[in-house]
């Protein structure tokens, strides 16, 4: 009976789920919503595992909600396309994210919008607290610590598993700082930034800066900004990178070569510095204005990162470090999304959500030969990015050139200057083991049991007959004639139940170009040398054990 009732539970909710397969395509039915021309039950069925995964990848947008990715997603793949990890995910839900504010309790008052302590805190835990706070309890103020609450990395590391901790931030930033440190208020990164937190120094018997508290608390592979803060003196003398060399074997890496010269955790855990402060955004700034900013051809340019490693390098290095028999923890942040955002830089916002779908990307291809994997991928709070229809609905806003060739207005509308978080509900969305838990509205405390691995349940999984493919495709409306010859058309495809995939591009019944893409779908280049203006076909044709699937979409090449 149980298990019926929950395959009767996860059938009922496939229609608030981002299934595998539902990459936007303008097919033939369209009367039916973009990508959704196929029944996906038993697709879905079969992706559900109720049982505890051995190992976790939390993968984090600092600031990331659903306006922030469709602004992205336009930019990147224009309004029909889809990010290829990110939005294929198979289990989607809705996510809160309200805190606490500091007052007598137990029964504390609701803080609607948070910051990235008490969020990141709250699935570190499983349990809320207040702005500034970091794996601690609430309390009467501040400045006054509360109770020292376990995270799940701790937890982890405590079973006798590896685990690691990644961020473009400083990896002392709140979101990081969560998953292995406990104080008082976020800004106590360093030994010389204790202001605030005088009971946590270690010279009065506490447990340190944030900085001190994370190599203490000997994370295998730790990367992130913040070199400032460990060329912080320590109270006791040396420097925080010092003490973590000398006394926990740590070895420093400040740079992608270095980084990727690291090829075990033989020799000791890893401390990867590669910056003073937070990481370079992918790409340079286009910050909104009053009045507005950028224009109807406005492309984002590559910033220079020197030698920095992305997000998705380094969690690939993690991932390649931590992998073992035993099972690891790992938790990458994709911050300068917030950051960019609290500098109204749309840009820079774009850039690393972009570097995050590449990350989710790094962590399926894991998880497709060590499917015991949990991939978690959801954000901290709500951040204040609008789409809006011109430049006179926002206090600030921003105009760039989307995939499609059409203008998109961003607006940031919280403050003067700059803008803030919001208490808007964020997505949530996972795969693997126990990943069903993500779905319909959860809070992210909930979060905490099923890193940890919640009592598996029965789940009654029917046996059906062979499975007709499924695909779709999306691509850009319209391309230039030199764009398509030279770049190529950029098609992402969807498909299930397929044992070949084929992108087709055709002018009428004639065939100008073709290639197969995955059979489980994603993102390919179709280069049409010939080309010429005018209307063409793209087909995507999927074919399997069950038959033959097609989708088509119209792209219009001009001059």
């Amino acid at each position: 009976m149980l298990g019926r009732k929950r395959f009767a539970l996860a059938a009922a909710a496939t229609a608030g789920l981002v299934l595998v397969g539902t990459i936007a395509a303008q097919a033939e039915l369209t009367q039916y919503p973009t990508g959704f021309s196929d029944e996906k039950s038993a697709d879905l069925a079969s992706q559900i595992d109720p049982s505890k995964p051995r190992n976790v990848i939390l993968i984090i947008g600092d600031g990331m909600d659903d306006s922030v990715i469709t602004a992205a997603r336009n930019y990147e793949h224009g309004a029909s396309g889809r990010f290829a990890a990110l939005d294929a995910l198979p289990f989607t839900g809705a996510m809160t994210t309200h805190g606490y504010k500091a007052g007598e309790g137990p029964d504390y008052p609701i803080a609607y919008v948070s910051d990235s302590a008490p969020t990141a805190s709250a699935w570190s835990t499983g349990k809320k607290t207040i702005d500034g706070r970091i794996s601690q309890g609430p309390s009467t103020a501040a400045n006054v610590p509360g109770e020292d609450y376990g995270t799940v990395l701790e937890q982890f590391k405590q079973d006798g598993k590896l685990v690691g901790n990644v961020s473009t931030a400083e990896i002392t930033d709140a979101t990081p700082a969560a998953a292995a440190s406990h104080i008082n208020a976020r800004a106590c990164q360093g030994p010389a930034d204790m202001a605030n937190c005088t009971s946590a120094k270690k010279s009065e018997g506490g447990k340190g800066s944030i900085s001190e508290q994370l190599v203490d608390n000997k994370i295998d592979v730790l990367m992130g900004g913040g070199l400032n803060r460990y060329n912080q003196a320590t109270d006791a003398g040396p420097t925080v990178k010092e003490y973590a060399e000398s006394e926990h074997g740590y070895r420093l890496v400040e740079d992608k070569d270095s980084m990727e010269a690291i090829n075990s955790l033989e020799d000791g855990p890893v401390l990867g510095l590669f910056t003073g402060g937070n990481m370079t955004p992918i790409y340079e700034p286009l910050v909104a204005q009053p009045g507005g900013v950028g224009g109807p051809d406005t492309r984002c340019t590559e910033a220079d990162r020197g030698d920095q490693p992305s997000i998705a390098d380094m969690t690939k290095k993690a991932i390649e470090l931590l992998d073992n028999d035993e099972g690891f923890f790992l938790q990458a942040e994709s911050a300068m999304i917030d950051k960019q955002e609290h500098a109204s830089d749309i840009c820079g916002a774009i850039g690393d959500l972009k570097s995050l779908d590449e990350t989710v990307q790094v962590a399926l291809d894991y998880q497709e030969q060590n499917p015991d994997t949990l991939i978690i991928v959801t954000g901290d709070h709500g951040h204040s990015t609008q789409i809006v229809g011109s430049a006179g609905e926002g206090r600030q806003t921003a105009t760039v050139q989307t995939a499609d060739g059409d203008p998109m207005t961003v607006a940031y509308s919280t403050a003067e200057s700059g803008s803030n978080h919001t208490g808007t509900q964020i997505r949530v969305a996972a795969s693997g083991p126990q990943a069903a838990n993500v779905t319909g509205v959860i809070d992210q405390t909930d979060l905490f049991a099923t890193m940890l691995g919640r009592t598996p349940s029965e789940v009654g999984t029917p046996t059906p007959a062979t499975p007709k493919p499924a695909a779709s495709v999306a691509a850009v409306k319209k391309i230039s004639v030199k764009q398509i010859k030279k770049q190529g058309l950029q098609v992402a495809v969807a498909a299930s139940s397929a044992t070949k995939v084929k992108v087709t591009v055709k002018k009428g019944a004639k065939t100008l170009a073709s290639k197969n893409a995955p059979t489980k779908g994603g993102v390919v280049k179709v280069k049409v040398k010939n080309a010429k203006k005018g209307k063409l076909k793209v087909v995507v044709t999927a074919t399997g054990a069950g038959g033959t699937a097609t989708a088509k979409q119209q792209v219009k090449v001009t001059k």
